[in-house]
């Protein structure tokens, strides 16, 4: 409701001082409707803008700030996926802002296949949730338990599947992350 009181306000201001400059012969009716058109146009530019700032589909979750804090840097993991018959590892980045970027790599009898995911993170209550909007329409939600500063169990809420990320003290190629 705000939103439509301000836009009227915008709209009803626009046509007083138009009003205005055509009686005093500054604009003439041509350029008026010209004007209203651009004005219309920037006032739904507006509109659309702020919509999207306001817009995230990533809740921020609720973990204190001490908690959230452990998850950032760069940790590496694997999982050893026995119905596939290969060895899943990887490297991931998880930045302050609540994004990450993971390398994995795919090691099988046939060689090593690398690929990268860019996503999003939160934790929410006692649940870390990872998603990459590329290649998923859902989550991924794990339970988690801190082991130390160095060291998280992680174990998906929905799949047979638990692993430990590892941070990586001294990781020196991290432009690639």
């Amino acid at each position: 409701m705000e939103r439509i009181g301000r836009a009227r306000i915008f709209w009803f201001i626009n046509a007083i001082i138009t009003q205005e400059l055509i009686e005093w012969g500054f604009v003439s009716l041509g350029e008026k409707v010209k004007r209203d058109k651009v004005f219309v146009f920037l006032m739904l530019m507006t509109i659309l803008q702020v919509g999207c700032k306001t817009m995230n589909n990533t809740p921020q979750g609720d973990a204190p700030e001490d908690i959230r804090r452990i998850f950032i840097g760069i940790w590496e993991g694997e999982y050893m996926d026995h119905e596939a018959n290969s060895l899943r590892t990887w490297i991931q980045n998880r930045s302050e802002d609540g994004t990450y970027t993971m390398i994995f790599y795919h090691h099988t009898k046939k060689g090593i296949y690398e690929s990268v995911q860019k996503g999003k993170w939160w934790i929410d209550g006692d649940r870390f949730y990872e998603i990459a909007p590329d290649v998923m329409e859902e989550a991924d939600v794990y339970e988690f338990e801190i082991l130390n500063e160095d060291e998280i169990r992680f174990k998906s809420t929905v799949k047979d599947y638990e692993f430990i990320d590892r941070r990586i003290q001294d990781f020196h190629d991290a432009t690639i992350i």
